[in-house]
């Protein structure tokens, strides 16, 4: 394949009958959206995606079809703050289409680092799964300026910008790589600066698109949500929801893994052993 991981995801998408849905409804809120289609896989199946809403004016939606979606899900010339969240609504789109085509696991990686890894690497300060590491050094690379991080105490974290990555990325033996990185950009940089011998995850709700494209970068296991409940996360969405509020209110975390032989420093859930 050729091109970003996006416009790779949408030319998979595409080749599964993305054109044929339709736009049901879009949610808007202050800390995520949710895109709402009709006619997903098959012709006739309902899907909605998530995906995290950065600062900036939402574009005004009524008549918005899938192919403006996409294209905003695309747009690689525009990284303004509003372009971000129309960039953010594309995303959305992309996980609602993928939902019929992939295999999801119910599981969440981040919560199973093998105890044996010494070194994260994060792209991104994710405080709450810091509770979930132990006797490990996490390096986070972070956009702004980051203030002291409160972790356990055999966690110790380090903050990076951007301009050092490859010194955050040096020796890490699991990368984590937010799926806001596709929107804020800088996703591509970040798979390309990962030690060929980590166990690459991309992780959160926004990054649940089609995984084919992320394995081919060579990312080992993608870990997003899925929409079981669609009344319960509207509300929530439209309510200033976000993270863990979000699959209280109907969003299960959920993963798949590449089909290569690996040695992935991530241990099996119960669901691997069923």
């Amino acid at each position: 394949m050729t091109g970003t991981v996006l416009t790779q995801v949408v030319d998979c998408l595409r080749d599964r009958g993305a054109a044929t849905a339709e736009v049901n409804r879009l949610t808007v809120g202050d800390a995520a959206v949710l895109v709402e289609l009709a006619g997903v896989g098959d012709g006739d199946g309902d899907a909605a995606g998530l995906a995290h809403r950065p600062r900036g004016t939402a574009p005004a939606t009524d008549g918005v079809d899938v192919p403006r979606l996409l294209s905003w899900a695309t747009d690689g010339d525009d990284w303004s703050e509003d372009g971000r969240v129309r960039r953010a609504l594309g995303l959305a789109t992309l996980n609602a289409l993928t939902v019929p085509h992939v295999e999801w696991r119910t599981g969440d990686p981040m919560a199973v680092v093998d105890p044996g890894v010494a070194r994260i690497t994060t792209v991104g300060l994710f405080r709450p799964a810091l509770r979930k590491f132990d006797d490990v050094d996490v390096r986070v690379i972070e956009r702004d300026p980051v203030e002291a991080v409160s972790a356990p105490t055999n966690v110790r974290v380090e903050t990076f910008t951007p301009d050092a990555t490859a010194a955050a990325m040096a020796g890490a033996e699991v990368v984590f790589l937010t799926g806001s990185a596709f929107v804020y950009g800088g996703a591509e940089a970040y798979l390309d600066a990962a030690p060929s011998t980590a166990t690459v995850v991309v992780v959160g709700a926004t990054a649940s698109f089609h995984p084919a494209p992320l394995f081919a970068a060579g990312v080992d296991v993608v870990a997003g949500a899925v929409v079981d409940d669609v009344t319960r996360v509207r509300e929530a969405v439209a309510a200033g929801a976000c993270g863990t509020d979000l699959h209280d209110a109907g969003a299960r975390k959920v993963y798949v893994r590449a089909d290569r032989p690996t040695e992935l420093r991530i241990r099996e859930t119960d669901d691997d052993r069923e």
